[in-house]
């Protein structure tokens, strides 16, 4: 797995998850995007544990305490996370549903709350860093000339999650009084983050078939010379 696996890829994808997990809570996003940022934070941390266990198994180093560290801190801003929406202040919301009974009155574009915009950056982080965090494993890939080691119902389930969960968003209404446009832009980033990365996954896709008759022939190589 150490092998197969890009580290810059397992970081990468759990600074998008966290990032994304932040941004859902203060950019006030739907209650699935919410629960599996949840869920992808802590599938994050189990992969990032087998890969240090299995990289240090033999090799004892003075690195895997301050790795330890780096994973129980970040589970732990995952499980604060959901208390930045719950201790802000009353009159904050009491201004947020005024001004959606406002847009209620008269169409138009909804305007961000210091908070939306906090997490609308963050978002657009996430989706950076969900863009960036293909490029080391197809760079792995690559190099290796292999996939193996490397499971493609992963990635498959990556594409067809991400899928569905931009067709949800795209999918749902947006609020009374909201436009289409404007409802849009405020859930772009985890658009971006999730449509945007079926093209980095489809590459990968496609050298799991290029690589597919390495693996199959180095498989097939006796293992004592005849």
């Amino acid at each position: 797995m150490d092998q197969a696996l890009s580290l810059w890829f397992l970081l990468g994808w759990i600074g998008g998850d966290s990032c994304n997990l932040i941004g859902s809570f203060l950019a006030d996003q739907l209650p699935l995007q919410t629960y599996t940022a949840v869920y992808y934070v802590l599938a994050d941390l189990v992969m990032l544990s087998l890969y240090f266990h299995y990289k240090f198994k033999k090799r004892p180093s003075l690195l895997s305490t301050p790795i330890n560290s780096a994973l129980l801190f970040i589970l732990g801003m995952a499980c604060a996370a959901p208390l930045l929406r719950t201790t802000g202040p009353v009159a904050a919301r009491r201004e947020v549903f005024r001004g959606r009974t406002l847009l209620s009155v008269e169409p138009g574009s909804k305007p961000f709350t210091q908070q939306e915009i906090i997490g609308f950056v963050i978002g657009s982080v996430s989706s950076m860093l969900y863009l960036l965090s293909r490029l080391p494993q197809i760079r792995t890939n690559f190099l290796r000339k292999s996939t193996r080691g490397v499971s493609y119902s992963l990635f498959a389930l990556v594409m067809l999650g991400n899928t569905l969960y931009g067709l949800s968003v795209l999918l749902k209404n947006p609020e009374v009084g909201e436009s289409e446009g404007s409802y849009v832009v405020h859930h772009l980033p985890w658009l971006v983050g999730s449509l945007g990365v079926l093209l980095l996954d489809t590459v990968i896709s496609i050298q799991f078939l290029i690589y597919r008759d390495t693996a199959t022939s180095s498989e097939r190589q006796p293992l004592l010379p005849s």
